[in-house]
């Protein structure tokens, strides 16, 4: 493998980036952009220089992997005394905005594809999360209000969660519906798994956090752990939290985030180390992630574009985003360029992508309805990695 023109093409790529980069992000030109750009160029549907064949499950652990570390990470660079000042701004988001997304999204696809009602649902879902990694762009913009740059990161980081059950239920319905047992849904089944999800998820993300922070205090204040291992600690935290609430079959992506939200430490150059190493380790993870997208899906959905499914895309990253969160926003006490930011700033990436895995698998698309539905999400996440990559630059003394 490492011997491959692969390998050699993504370590050379890092390198030149990781020289200019401070150049290009004033350009905003992004490394999502980068690598997405390249995965086109030299696969099928540019040079051609470079066909895989990888797995739809290694595909998906690796972006299972990549947004529980930048969750946990971006969680852990919120001060939650900060916070709490202004929370009611990502409740907002989330518990508004959120589904008013999902509803208009759904209405508009309905209108638009022939797939019925459910699958118009399922292509809402899957493109209603924000994410975490190209919301990057705007974390570290100090010129942009904290309020502002907190409350996105927040919603990216619970989004996904919060849309993953429901997500798994309109699967659950949708086959149910191809079988024609569709009437046969536990619904309290249902309502206990997603009301588990979310509580397990909460409750053993809060733990990981406390404990692992107060731990990795003691054994650096005890002089029992070296810096090395301080700077590991935040990829294992980050997969504890996922994994073990996954394996309590509570929500992963929950728990990662709140495990960096309530990282309990009082050293100061503990808290930095791990949040160095995740960075790193969290945005080259994500680089993969859009590399095998430029390199594999972008192909497969360019072969199929309708025009159909070229206005979705444009209205989800527009409209179907813009119009709820104003809503939502709606008596907040921001002014207009604030709202209008929040509710531009809502790029899809990895967390669409994952979703999109787990509907492939889940449903397969030989028929064309279910092909549509792929075109549809691939060709909105593209266009969100161009254009609010793009327009970062734009925000600024907000």
């Amino acid at each position: 493998m490492l011997e491959s023109p692969l390998a050699l093409l993504l370590a050379a790529a890092v390198f030149i980036y990781g020289l200019l980069s401070r150049k290009t992000e004033q350009a905003a030109f992004t490394a999502p952009m980068l690598f997405t750009t390249l995965g086109i160029v030299v696969g099928p549907a540019g040079l051609n220089w470079l066909t895989l064949e990888i797995s739809g499950d290694g595909l998906r652990l690796l972006a299972e992997l990549s947004l529980a570390l930048i969750l946990f990470t971006d969680a852990s660079q919120i001060e939650r005394s900060h916070l709490l000042k202004f929370e009611i701004l990502p409740i907002r988001l989330l518990a508004v905005g959120l589904p008013l997304t999902m509803a208009l999204g759904a209405l508009l696809a309905h209108s638009l594809f022939a797939g019925g009602w459910l699958l118009a649902t399922l292509l809402a879902i899957i493109l209603a999360p924000t994410d975490a990694a190209l919301a990057q762009a705007v974390f570290n913009k100090k010129d942009i209000a904290e309020r502002l740059r907190h409350s996105i990161t927040v919603e990216s980081g619970l989004n996904d969660g919060i849309a993953l059950p429901v997500l798994l239920f309109v699967l659950a319905l949708l086959a149910g519906s191809h079988q024609g047992d569709s009437g046969n849904i536990d619904h309290l089944h249902w309502l206990v798994f997603i009301s588990g999800q979310f509580l397990i998820g909460s409750v053993w993300g809060l733990l990981t956090g406390r404990a692992g922070g107060w731990l990795s205090e003691t054994a650096a204040r005890q002089q029992w752990m070296t810096p090395l291992y301080q700077r590991l600690s935040a990829p294992a935290l980050a997969l504890i939290a996922y994994s073990g609430a996954e394996s309590l079959h509570g929500n992963g992506f929950i728990a990662a985030f709140l495990a960096g939200l309530f990282l309990q430490s009082h050293h100061t150059r503990v808290i930095e180390r791990l949040k160095e190493f995740g960075e790193a380790e969290g945005q080259l993870l994500s680089l993969l992630i859009f590399f095998f997208f430029g390199l594999i899906f972008v192909p497969d959905a360019l072969t199929s574009i309708s025009l159909n499914a070229l206005l979705y895309a444009l209205l989800s990253l527009t409209l179907i985003r813009i119009i709820p969160v104003l809503i939502a926003l709606t008596g907040s006490g921001l002014p207009l360029k604030a709202r209008l930011f929040l509710a531009w700033f809502g790029p899809r990436g990895i967390a669409s992508i994952l979703y999109l895995l787990l509907v492939m698998d889940q449903l397969g698309f030989t028929q064309p309805q279910f092909h549509e539905l792929f075109t549809t999400a691939v060709l909105t996440v593209l266009i969100s990695v161009y254009l609010h990559g793009l327009s970062s630059r734009f925000f600024h003394r907000l």
